[in-house]
């Protein structure tokens, strides 16, 4: 799809989506690691004066980082826009997520590992209570995806001819399915569970992983309905003859957005209710396990997926 109408509605989602990671900046990320109080660091355990000179370099880093990473997508939008390059903009809304996310992890990966060497070991209670998959997953929704998917390589594999760059939609088809396997870790990782207040911090991490694989979710949906839009525009019938289609799934992907960010912002809102007065999960050892801010499985699944699409976007540059 091309023209004024989808300028127009690339606009738009740029105007959306800009003031909304600015807001995010300033009201959610920049005081980030103060989040858990001035005993704590992005939930590492820290000594009192911690954030006093000299030793307020680690926030200036985190900020520092943070500033670099919102730098990083302004300048990419700014050559998307030079160039006129409006179908790479969904594709920028997505990867500037993904960009945020892998540095967020980066950092606290680096943070972990320098600052919470010898967390503090602490009694842990055992929690009784089992968790189905199917309590947090959507098995119908799931299968809708998968089927979305195939539909949209069929119209490329049968229409699309040899003259369609399949890259793009491999990127994306990795993105969707490979979301499953870490909504699946993130039902089944748990953390140790404090003898003090034991419900409380049961609650706090089972509200942690519904807003996770909503998260998910929001994330995969949008980018199926963008794989969508790729084949119904290179695989599909012209485009001519369906504007009504097109814009359905133009407003579809940015309504998608949208639920994405409120997803994300009410889920901050209330971890941050929950976990104000709570020790945060990792920041302490058992007499049995070291701490684990992640799960090995999850480590492993995010290193996985996420060097997938690096690989993806180094091969689109050479």
């Amino acid at each position: 799809m091309t023209g004024p109408g989808y300028e127009t509605l690339m606009l738009l989602c740029i105007g959306l989506i800009v003031p909304v990671r600015i807001y995010s900046l300033i009201r959610y990320a920049w005081n980030l690691p103060l989040r858990n109080g001035p005993g704590f660091f992005l939930g590492v355990e820290v000594p009192p004066g911690f954030y006093d000179a000299p030793r307020t370099s680690w926030l200036r880093r985190y900020h520092h980082v943070l500033l670099a990473e919102h730098a990083i997508e302004g300048c990419i939008l700014t050559v998307l826009l030079a160039l006129a390059k409006w179908q790479y903009v969904p594709m920028w809304a997505g990867g500037s997520a993904v960009l945020f996310v892998g540095t967020m992890f980066l950092f606290m990966a680096w943070t972990r590992h320098s600052l919470g060497a010898a967390p503090p070991v602490r009694p842990v209670a055992l929690a009784l209570k089992t968790r189905r998959l199917g309590d947090y997953i959507s098995w119908p929704l799931e299968a809708l995806a998968a089927a979305l998917v195939a539909f949209s390589w069929w119209l490329l594999l049968r229409y699309g001819g040899t003259h369609v760059d399949l890259l793009n939609p491999l990127e994306m088809t990795w993105i969707v399915l490979g979301l499953l396997p870490g909504k699946i870790v993130t039902v089944r990782s748990s953390w140790p569970l404090p003898v003090e207040r034991t419900e409380e911090h049961y609650q706090c991490q089972d509200a942690a992983r519904r807003n996770g694989v909503r998260t998910l979710d929001a994330f995969g949906w949008f980018f199926a309905i963008i794989l969508l839009g790729y084949a119904l525009r290179h695989g599909g019938p012209s485009t001519s003859s369906l504007p009504g289609l097109i814009w359905l799934i133009a407003g579809a992907a940015l309504a998608t957005m949208i639920y994405l960010m409120a997803t994300v912002f009410q889920g901050q809102r209330q971890m941050a209710r929950m976990g104000r007065d709570l020790r945060p999960a990792g920041s302490w050892a058992t007499p049995f396990r070291g701490a684990s801010w992640l799960s090995r499985p999850g480590l492993i699944w995010f290193a996985v997926w996420f060097g997938g699409i690096l690989v993806f976007l180094l091969y689109s540059l050479l």
